[in-house]
Parts: structure tokens; sequence; C-alpha cells
């Protein structure tokens, strides 16, 4: 594994290796408030998510966070802002855990691919891996990105 340069960064296709590795340690802890929020933005009002009575008699045992929520803070933690590059998708997103509220995220991803997609960008996918305070994987996906290429157009 090769340590990524930055968490942002601003390079081309050619400058990314596969190997690089970036990890942000007990990034975000996950609040009520972030739940509540993400209900009203997201309309997803599921009683898991919102019903403390609801969410106590289910396997969990306590409200748990959206698992699209998981998702939007581990991208923000994670993601490199390269301004060469641009989200192309997701593959193999799965909510492995619940996380509940007052977990704590720690964001790891890693570039696993590296190809030409065409004559003006590169094809980089990452890794990503999210695990709470107890090393417990609960959010695992791959982020396909196109990257500019030094030489292309």
């Amino acid at each position: 594994m090769i340590d990524a340069p930055d968490k942002d960064t601003d390079r081309y296709f050619e400058d990314i290796e596969e190997g690089e590795a970036f990890t942000v340690e007990e990034a975000r802890t996950i609040t009520e408030a972030d739940v509540v929020n993400f209900a009203g933005v997201s309309s997803d009002f599921h009683p898991l998510h919102m019903s403390k009575t609801a969410a106590e008699k289910s396997e969990f045992g306590a409200r748990i966070a959206h698992g699209n929520l998981v998702f939007s803070v581990a991208e923000a933690i994670v993601a490199d802002m390269n301004p060469k590059s641009f989200s192309y998708g997701y593959d193999n997103l799965r909510f492995i855990e619940p996380v509940l509220i007052g977990d704590t995220l720690t964001c790891h991803r890693e570039v696993v691919e590296v190809e030409k997609h065409n004559e003006d960008l590169g094809r980089v996918v990452y890794a990503y891996e999210v695990e709470n305070e107890d090393n417990e994987t609960v959010l695992a996906c791959r982020h396909i990105t196109l990257v500019e290429r030094r030489d292309g157009g």
C-alpha cells in the first residue's frame, strides 16, 4: 500500500497509482441531529431511524442512522476532491452493519484499479471501507471516477 499524497489532490490520471491509500481515523461521530436532519432532507422517516420505541423493539435495540447518511458522510470525509476528476458512479455499495447514534466512523479509501477510459480520460476505482469505533466494517463500496489525462484532448 502506498500513502496517498493528500485527501484532496490536483492530479492527472497518470499521477495516480494503484495501491494508494488514505485513511481518516475517528473522523465523525453520528449525532441525533444528523439523523433528524437527514430524515428531513430525504423524507425517510422510517421508524428504525425516528422512533426510539420501535427501534428498541427491533433487532438493533436502538435507533440507527440511514445507510445513505452514513454513505454521504463517508464520501465527504474520504473522497479525493480532485478538480481534474469527477464521479462516474458507485458499485457494490453495502450497508454491512448498522450505525447507531453516537458511533464514530473511520474512513479508508484505496485505489484498486487504474485504466485508460478513452483518449481524454482515465478510469480510477477507489475501494471505500468505513468502520465504527469497534473496528467493525459498517459500509463498503467502490467509487468509480474519471480523471483527465495529461495528454488527452
